[in-house]
């Protein structure tokens, strides 16, 4: 009986997957094509792979933080911010270069609320410096240090509301993790056509050499060269990048994961380690730090925006702008 049941299994059509799975796998179609679409037993093979991506996905947007509020008083009322940035002034150039903050103005949902939520990136540096510090009584210069600092700063997802911002970010993380895949393939590809340029070559090597050894030494490299053709040809078949994905996938925390950190750092963006000086107020400074699967690192962060930051920024980006086309 259970192997007739097996049998039937074989042949009967499974069940449609749920409405976020169908749309992972739409999404895989769009990105890979209809050789990889079409190709049999797709849905069979990726949809729990799907499935196991997206949970993760949903980890690591329930990780992260409540939205915290970015704008010109933040920068001295939260310790944060204040190490996010440079300067004050920092905050509304930053909320002015975001193309995906233009294009959020204007739809109709930015209008619908005086706040709009989105991610804030940035790349996290340490710098080892000279300076002075308290030694007691005394004040000693050239103590070496650590300074904490941010650059790269960029504002992403725009939302109306924080539930929304955090759909959006679970979207992307999936996306994310898709699109390493299609780079491991278009380095395969790129990879693929330098070997049949070097093959070429070896061949042009091996018909012009009148030296036994080295005509032996070209025909092995010819081999050798033809064995890595064929395997990357292999890779590249539609069913073998289906089984590529479905691995990627079901251990997503090797193309994409989060860790928390925190540092101790006084008003200056100093790292203190051990007991901090006496009457020295320190500040501890929390946030998610993201890596990718080329093993950059963003720290990424929620937050909550007043529209009317953003507009004034952009209004005063448009004067600048007009101001040196006039110049």
């Amino acid at each position: 009986m259970k192997l007739l049941s097996k049998f039937v299994s074989l042949f009967s059509t499974p069940p449609p997957p749920p409405p976020e799975v169908g749309e992972g796998l739409n999404r895989i179609g769009e990105l890979f094509g209809p050789s990889v679409a079409n190709e049999r037993n797709f849905e069979r093979r990726l949809a729990e792979p799907v499935a196991n991506a997206l949970s993760y996905c949903d980890r690591l947007v329930a990780a992260l933080p409540p939205s915290i509020d970015i704008h010109r008083a933040a920068f001295a009322e939260n310790p944060l911010v204040h190490a996010l940035f440079a300067s004050a002034d920092d905050i509304p150039l930053t909320l002015a270069r975001s193309a995906a903050l233009r294009e959020y103005m204007e739809q109709p949902q930015a209008w619908l609320d005086d706040h709009f939520h989105a991610l804030l990136a940035a790349r996290r540096h340490e710098k080892k410096v000279l300076g002075a510090a308290n030694r007691g009584q005394m004040i000693a210069t050239d103590v070496p240090q650590r300074l904490l600092y941010f650059s790269d700063q960029a504002m992403t997802l725009p939302a109306a509301d924080e539930a929304g911002a955090r759909a959006r970010l679970r979207q992307a993380a999936f996306d994310s993790l898709l699109q390493s895949f299609v780079s491991h393939l278009d380095t395969l590809r790129h990879g693929r056509e330098d070997l049949l340029v070097e093959r070429e070559l070896e061949r042009v090597r091996l018909r012009t050499s009148r030296d036994a050894e080295m005509q032996e030494r070209y025909a092995r490299r010819l081999d050798e060269l033809d064995a890595r053709l064929r395997a990357d040809s292999d890779a590249l078949q539609p069913e073998h990048q289906i089984g590529a994905l479905a691995e990627l996938l079901m251990a997503p925390e090797q193309a994409l994961s989060m860790a928390p950190l925190s540092f101790r750092v006084d008003r200056a963006g100093k790292l203190v380690e051990g007991e901090a000086p006496a009457g020295e107020p320190l500040h501890t400074l929390s946030f998610i730090e993201l890596t990718s699967r080329d093993r950059r690192r963003h720290v990424v962060l929620p937050v909550r925006i007043p529209r009317e930051d953003l507009t004034r920024a952009l209004e005063q980006a448009r004067v600048e702008r007009d101001r040196i086309v006039l110049i």
